[in-house]
């Protein structure tokens, strides 16, 4: 006979598993499913920095999609215009920069990666493209144009034939040190998608705007490396990787190099004397930030030039994690916003809205605590500073200006001494 409470065991398991079974089937219910085929496909997708979708007609006659939507959100759909044609076997982008008129839909795309849908006049989706996290330069595409093979490309080609082939896809370039010091040799490592079909991969490095010299860079897998070597002088280095396949396609990182390129400093600057003196990172409703025309309550950065001489910040940086020095670079725009006067405060709002102004950062602070810090143009750190759970409308800061303890202010005092 069976145990009761065994069996009861037994029937609250097998409804519980009935219940997750349910759950995963309607969590995949809830996806819009392709219900058409119209030969019109999601062919390309970038993601970041200029958005688009590029769209593919395999027809061997020209389509007018006026009417159809794209979207990535099914409350957002945006209606292509009419009298809008795709030529046969041809390409039509679509730019998505939000802007809402013509081929610009309403919407832009996260470079983390989402889901982008295509539906005819009439609701039918007729295809649909889930696309992985990209980075500049970078696609998701067909290859070949309309096929259902879906596949990263280190390169892009907007409005033209995806081709048979994918570029190389460079996944991250790093260097080490990561602050180099004079005489100090800095080895650089690619981090490749894939080790299948490489021909090459090069570091090009150049010093102060001279010519490049050309590494070949070593490894296996998806790791290389290549290292520039040790300089004794001050200075700019400038250096970017690239990427050859046995198809003779290319892809360099950053992806439009040499017109932009990787650089560090070898600098030997007296560090200038400043410090973060105070700052708030739950703010609910003390010290508003009125840059945006109505009062908003943001985190901020309050910091004290304790030299004799006025310090301008423009070209150094500030970062809440004191592993990347290179956070947030100040512009150098504009001294008269950015020099701090010689026993003075300059108060910087961390708001993540940098469109705001020359004051405003790409980061905001956590109420349950992470680091602050001040860097060099170099990458040296000047000031750094870890921080606890903090309370709203209370900010921290050094008892007094410069100084090492640090305390609480329940009166914060922002922009002005803390003694």
């Amino acid at each position: 006979m069976i145990d009761r409470k065994w069996q009861r065991y037994v029937l609250s398991a097998a409804f519980l598993w009935g219940l997750v079974l349910l759950n995963s089937c309607s969590k995949d219910d809830d996806e819009p499913k392709v219900t058409k085929n119209e030969d019109i496909f999601i062919n390309e997708v970038s993601a970041s920095g200029d958005d688009w979708i590029e769209l593919y007609n395999a027809n061997t006659a020209e389509v007018n999609i006026g009417g159809y939507k794209v979207y990535d959100d099914g409350m957002n759909k945006y209606a292509l215009p009419a009298n809008t044609k795709i030529a046969a076997n041809g390409f039509l982008v679509l730019y998505c920069d939000d802007t809402g008129v013509g081929l610009h839909p309403p919407f832009k795309l996260t470079s983390d990666g989402e889901t982008v849908y295509f539906e005819n006049a009439s609701g039918d989706l007729i295809d649909k493209v889930k696309f992985p996290a990209l980075r500049d330069g970078q696609s998701y595409g067909r290859f070949p144009d309309g096929s259902t093979t879906l596949l990263i490309s280190g390169n892009t080609s907007e409005g033209e034939s995806n081709g048979d082939n994918t570029a190389p896809v460079i996944v991250d370039v790093t260097r080490s040190p990561l602050v180099p010091a004079l005489d100090q040799a800095v080895t650089i490592t690619a981090k490749l998608l894939s080790a299948s079909g490489i021909a090459s991969v090069k570091l090009f490095y150049r010093v102060d705007g001279g010519s490049f010299t050309t590494v070949t860079m070593t490894g296996s897998g998806i790791n290389y490396t290549g290292v520039i070597p040790a300089n004794n002088a001050t200075g700019k280095i400038e250096y970017y990787v690239e990427v050859t396949n046995n198809t003779s396609l290319t892809s360099t990182d950053p992806f439009d190099a040499p017109d932009e390129l990787h650089d560090y400093l070898l600098n030997t600057d007296a560090l200038p004397q400043l410090y973060i003196n105070e700052f708030m990172a739950a703010n609910a409703s003390c010290c508003p930030d009125n840059d945006g025309g109505t009062a908003e309550y943001d985190d901020w950065i309050e910091i004290y030039n304790a030299g004799d001489t006025p310090v301008d910040i423009g070209g150094m940086y500030l970062s809440d994690n004191v592993n990347d020095p290179f956070g947030d670079k100040i512009p150098k725009s504009n001294p008269s916003k950015t020099t701090i006067p010689a026993k003075g405060f300059l108060v910087l709002w961390a708001d993540g809205n940098q469109a705001q102004g020359i004051l405003h950062l790409n980061f905001s602070l956590s109420a349950s605590g992470e680091d602050v810090g001040l860097f060099y143009i170099d990458g040296r750190a000047i000031d750094t500073y870890t921080f606890g759970s903090q309370t709203d409308n209370t900010s921290y800061g050094r008892t007094t200006n410069g100084g090492v303890s640090w305390k609480s202010f329940a009166s914060p005092t922002q922009g002005t001494s803390n003694e």
